[in-house]
């Protein structure tokens, strides 16, 4: 076995010694697979070597670099204007409302209009007068009969007022008469004293003269007395026919009432009742109310306003209104009336019913629709303003001495004040500033910032932990360079496949 194992790796060796050998000696198989490991671990060990030296490199530039700059977003502080605003929620109402109800209980017979109807209240001075719009017709027969009734007890009373002047006036001729026989009965009695007086005549005819006159004064006092009972009977009287008058009025009132025109010019809308419905009421008392009448010409937003705001508002301020159902629209009004009492919101808060009454176009808006209002109470003109979440809260503690010490902006009683971050050589510097009014969004600064000062005003998130002296890099800076190497990318990977051989069809 191992002469034939030599034989087949050096068969040369078979032949004869005598022969001349002409071809090149065969190397052996494991040669080349040296030499290919001795070049492998060559190249090997180069690219370790070049690694570890452009490793070291980049490493001494990141820590002589320090740490990587923070993204941010930057703003410039600039002076403006800024207007204080209340916010309310609302609803939309109109200006003018009217409930129609019933003054008296019938049944209604005619309803002639429907929901969304316009109407009119007539113009009695227009060529030709212009009637007012009939909103409601009630069953009048029970009334009428009523006002028949009151008209035939008012004749009645009539009556008696003439048979009780007939009988005053008869209450007079009497009195007369006996004021006439009393005086003829005086002098009868005058002149019978002095006749007996002088014996002329006896004691029994001049009795009988006393009794006469004392009779007639009887009989004058008692016609005095019955003239004066019949004078009260026809005061009575007249006092009923008043009486009576009135309730003929009423009845006659009460069947007008049956018919309800409409009192202003608008649009119907709601109708409560349907005809056939008995609707109840009385004159002094409206009661049931059978439609709702509105000027949609001229529309407001009642707002609630909190009680910590009401201090802030005055009529004629101006507002914008956001209607829910016309998203991204706005409408514009006024303050046109604020509440002088506080009513209670479901929650119990008290709230400041507040009017803003609406301008320009206002037919789109309808009843009902719920709003959100902003009343402007004030206008800072030419006042630098940042965007409110860039304004911190810091304690003062932890802000570097020479920031904190004799700082306007510090008050060395509290433990904490405001400040904002500002940029200076590409690294953060914490700025204690003094805050003013703001609208919700942006917040002004009384001091601490001058107008070209670059803030920090964002993300949110980083501002939570932002702290004095660490480098930051605004973003849009950062969203520059992205582009710009994108479109270096871009043209490189363009151009080399323009710059390619195209094979021949």
């Amino acid at each position: 076995m191992k002469g034939h194992g030599v034989n087949w790796a050096h068969p040369a060796r078979n032949h004869d010694r005598s022969v001349p050998i002409t071809q090149k000696p065969i190397q052996p198989k494991g040669a080349p697979v040296r030499k290919y490991f001795k070049t492998t671990l060559f190249v090997t060990a180069i690219v370790s070597i070049v690694a570890v030296l452009v490793l070291q490199r980049v490493l001494k530039r990141v820590v002589s670099a320090g740490p990587a700059p923070t993204v941010v977003r930057i703003e410039e502080a600039q002076r403006g204007r800024l207007q204080e605003f209340v916010t309310a929620p609302g609803q939309i109402e109109p200006k003018t409302k009217v409930d129609i109800s019933a003054k008296v209980s019938a049944r209604v017979v005619e309803l002639p209009y429907e929901e969304g109807d316009p109407v009119t209240a007539g113009d009695p001075n227009a060529a030709p007068p212009v009637p007012a719009s009939v909103l409601v017709r009630l069953d009048s027969r029970d009334l009428v009969s009523r006002l028949q009734s009151a008209e035939a007890r008012y004749e009645a009373q009539k009556a008696q007022i003439e048979v009780a002047k007939a009988s005053l006036a008869a209450a007079r001729a009497r009195l007369e008469g006996t004021r006439t026989s009393l005086e003829q009965a005086q002098r009868d009695f005058e002149r019978q004293r002095t006749l007996f007086e002088s014996h002329d005549i006896s004691e029994s005819a001049f009795e009988a003269a006393r009794q006469r006159l004392r009779e007639l004064q009887a009989q004058y006092e008692a016609a005095e007395h019955q003239l004066r009972a019949d004078e009260i009977s026809l005061q009575v009287a007249q006092h009923n026919l008043d009486a009576q008058r009135a309730t003929v009025e009423e009845a006659r009132e009460a069947v007008g009432y049956c018919v309800i025109t409409a009192p202003m010019n608008g649009v119907i809308t709601r109708i409560n009742v349907e005809v056939g419905t008995v609707v109840t009421g009385t004159i002094s008392y409206p009661g049931t109310i059978i439609m709702t009448l509105a000027d949609l010409s001229r529309m407001i937003v009642v707002a609630e306003v909190d009680e910590a705001d009401i201090g802030k508002l005055e009529v004629g301020q101006k507002a914008d209104v956001r209607v829910q159902a016309y998203y991204g629209q706005t409408f514009h009004g006024v303050v046109d009336h604020i509440a002088v009492s506080h009513d209670l919101s479901r929650t119990g808060a008290k709230y400041f019913r507040t009017e803003i009454l609406l301008q320009g176009d206002v037919s789109r808006l309808y009843s009902g629709l719920t709003a959100d209002v902003d009343i402007f109470t004030e206008e800072h003109l030419d006042v630098i303003a940042v965007p409110a979440q860039a304004v911190l809260s810091r304690k003062v503690d932890d802000l570097p001495f020479d920031i904190r010490q004799d700082n306007p902006n510090v008050d060395a009683d509290k433990t904490e004040c405001m400040v904002v971050f500002r940029v200076v050589d590409g690294k953060t510097v914490v700025t204690p500033v003094t805050i003013g009014p703001s609208d919700m969004t942006r917040i002004i600064i009384r001091s601490g910032l001058e107008a070209g000062d670059r803030v920090i005003v964002g993300p949110y998130k980083v501002l939570g932990g932002m702290q004095h002296d660490k480098p930051v890099r605004d973003e849009r800076e950062v969203e520059a360079e992205k582009a710009k190497e994108k479109g270096k990318a871009s043209s490189t990977e363009t151009g080399g496949k323009e710059g390619e051989p195209t094979e021949p069809k």
